[in-house]
């Protein structure tokens, strides 16, 4: 986590190792322990890790592997106030990410399984969530809508068979945690995934029929602005001063795309395909040209019966897609989210035919390294006073803070009248 104390100064930076529920007391933010006081980077698949404020100053964890997390409080404790006397403090703002999550559970949907052939018997069905849209409808709800996809592996006459159905689903989820002020809005951007968390096959004198528990999970971001401490210098000698490089998360996107795979795999394969199975996992990101670039691999096995014979057969794809984004290039991005399978069908006709349709929905952010103030100490006598005058003429990048320091006087003595122009830089020439 990265937090800021109670104290004040910089950042701190800590692992938290995670077993399942675990809380952690963090200083620095917010009395009214809203979701927005928090940025969470986990390093894990999202749907095994919660993170959010649960009362004030903690921050609660919830994850089922061991996660790093990486949390920045909105904002942060003043210092400086018990300085010594002569002491600048160099203040300014990082903007990092809020993150908004929230979910529907124990969710439930069935299916009777009519299309089966007259006389088949379902072996097995497995299901998968697919969302097609998610919408705001008001402060901190938002509409789902998509379809429960179940996969289901029959007998019929010694002969194996497959059947897809499709539930639709119509949801609202809502996000956690105190939104009145500052929170989301119809423009922040948002991704929703869902996850099935059983899929049971019920067989009896009437029929066939698979029921499905899943969970609805939404994600949004926005953007705020972090105050640190870039840097300090005093008017008396000697100063002390140390710092720390600090990481911080630039909202970059937080979308879904769709991707279509239609590739052939160099398998020495021929027969009826039985059924097939694939999941898509998400390997990396990059930054071009105000886009971003999602890749990762499709992963799966097809159960082929050939000459009376069953064999399972892997593949392996590789798949890509682009999303807009204010993504500076060259920038390091860091994304995590997830994809799911909605459509997949494979052919053995010599080699291996997979035709896959991949709903990916990503939250990406930008890294980005500062290095802030983390103590200060002044003391001793003040600097004999100047006689005389300085005339300087600042270059185009520098500001009051910079002339103050490189002349070790106060701000304010820089920015007297005649100094600084009307928007606060320096003027062509300063006198000091």
């Amino acid at each position: 986590m990265l937090y800021i104390p109670e104290e004040g100064g910089a950042p701190h930076s800590v692992t938290v190792p995670c077993d399942y529920d675990t809380s952690v007391l963090l200083g620095g933010v917010g009395t009214n322990g809203d979701a927005s006081s928090v940025v969470c980077r986990v390093f894990t698949s999202p749907e095994n890790v919660f993170c959010r404020v649960t009362a004030p100053r903690k921050l609660q964890l919830r994850c089922r592997l061991g996660s790093r997390i990486t949390a920045l409080s909105a904002s942060e404790a003043e210092s400086g106030g018990d300085a010594p006397t002569g002491l600048e403090i160099k203040r300014g703002g990082v903007e990092a990410m809020a993150l908004y999550s929230g979910a529907s559970r124990d969710l439930l949907c069935s299916s009777s399984l009519e299309g089966l052939p007259e006389g088949a018997e379902p072996i097995l069905c497995r299901a998968f969530v697919n969302v097609s849209e998610c919408r705001p409808v008001s402060a901190g709800e938002y509409r789902c809508r998509g379809d429960v996809v179940i996969e289901c592996v029959y007998k019929k006459d010694g002969s194996l068979g497959t059947l897809t159905e499709r539930v639709g689903f119509d949801e609202t989820v809502a996000i956690d945690g105190d939104i009145s002020s500052g929170g989301p809005d119809e423009t922040s951007p948002v991704r929703a995934s869902g996850t099935v968390t059983s899929a049971e096959l019920h067989t009896d004198d009437s029929g066939s029929r698979v029921e499905v528990v899943y969970a609805l999970e939404v994600e949004t971001v926005t953007p705020f602005t972090a105050d640190v401490v870039y840097d300090a210098y005093s008017c008396v000698s000697p100063a002390s001063v140390e710092y720390d490089d600090t990481e911080f998360l630039s909202p970059a996107v937080c979308a879904s795309a769709n991707v279509t795979l239609s590739e052939r795999v160099p398998k020495n394969t021929v027969g009826r395909v039985v059924t097939s199975t694939a999941r898509a996992d998400i390997g990396g990101a990059s930054s071009e040209r105000g886009k971003l670039r999602v890749s990762g691999e499709l992963r799966g096995a097809s159960l082929i019966l050939s000459d009376g014979e069953y064999d399972v057969v892997p593949f392996s794809l590789p798949w890509e897609c682009e999303m807009p984004a204010s993504v500076p290039e060259g920038a390091e991005t860091t994304v995590w989210g997830c994809a799911c399978v909605p459509s997949l069908s494979v052919r053995a006709d010599g080699e291996l035919t997979v035709d896959a349709e991949i709903t990916v929905s990503a939250t990406a952010a930008c890294v980005r390294r500062e290095r802030v103030l983390s103590s200060v100490t002044a003391a001793g006598e003040p600097f004999p006073p100047r006689c005389g005058f300085t005339v300087y003429y600042p270059s185009k990048d520098e500001t009051v803070w910079d002339i103050a320091k490189r002349f070790h006087v106060p701000c304010a003595s820089v920015a007297s009248e005649g100094n600084v122009n009307s928007d606060g830089t320096p003027a062509s020439v300063v006198v000091i």
